[in-house]
């Protein structure tokens, strides 16, 4: 079997989550994202391997450090049941050589004009209190956290008690990051101050003592092969398959066109 088919896809997203995080927080934290269908995924992941060598194990990885030599990896993700895969390039800084910062459009996710993002949150330095040194951690980008804090006083403003347990029960399921459990907080004392506000002479449901905090998870994958073996079974013939002319048509906002051909 081909190397790149060995690419496992992570089946939940907390799991993709901590996983960037740890690769960034390695060092690897030149990226490139994007989504591929299924029908193109074994042709993107061949090139992929084929020109960045993403499917290294750690000891190749090692020694390729010690040579002074770039390194790439390469996760995906199934989002929400959609049927096509969301991936993520990331890649040691260009000090050290590597194809990919001549071949792809990377980007710095240290820099806060160019984050990764993934689903309405975003990956990011936060410093704690009491602390002087930043962490790297996930949080609501703004345009979620605004969303949520709208979702919150239009809730309590026309919502019932049904309503009310639903936002409750979404809050506090949120990914028990730092950065996501900080907002989740700031969420909650909106929640009380709004309802005591607006209905005063209502009681709040009761609230769970403490938000969820996140441990490190276990990596629950199953390889490309066997992903696309359930695409093909739940979705009639689609099977995956290479272009003849070896391009990759479903990928989306992320191969980039010079590999096309080469």
């Amino acid at each position: 079997m081909h190397a790149a088919l060995s690419i496992s896809v992570i089946t939940h997203k907390t799991v993709l989550m901590q996983q960037i995080q740890n690769w960034a927080r390695v060092g690897f934290h030149w990226f490139h994202s994007g989504v591929v269908s299924a029908d193109a995924a074994v042709s993107w992941a061949r090139k992929a391997d084929r020109y960045y060598a993403v499917s290294l194990d750690r000891n190749q990885r090692a020694r390729a450090k010690a040579l002074g030599e770039g390194r790439a990896i390469m996760l995906m993700h199934e989002i929400e049941g959609s049927g096509e895969l969301w991936w993520i390039l990331m890649v040691t800084p260009p000090n050290r050589t590597h194809p990919a910062h001549r071949l792809e459009p990377l980007k710095n996710a240290f820099d806060g004009a160019s984050r990764i993002q993934l689903t309405g949150y975003e990956l990011c330095h936060v410093t704690k209190r009491g602390s002087s040194a930043p962490v790297l951690t996930w949080r609501m980008t703004a345009a979620a956290y605004e969303a949520r804090r709208e979702e919150i006083l239009d809730t309590v403003r026309r919502g019932g008690p049904r309503e009310h347990r639903r936002l409750i029960v979404s809050l506090w399921r949120s990914p028990g990051f730092f950065g996501i459990r900080q907002q989740v907080g700031h969420c909650v004392a909106l929640l009380r101050s709004e309802f005591r506000r607006r209905r005063p002479s209502q009681t709040l449901l009761r609230l769970p003592d403490k938000l969820y905090y996140l441990s490190r998870l276990k990596v629950v994958s199953v390889p490309l092969t066997v992903w696309l073996a359930a695409q093909a079974a739940r979705v009639p013939h689609a099977l995956p398959h290479d272009n003849h002319d070896g391009s990759s048509s479903g990928v989306r906002e992320g191969n980039s066109i010079k590999m096309r051909g080469r």
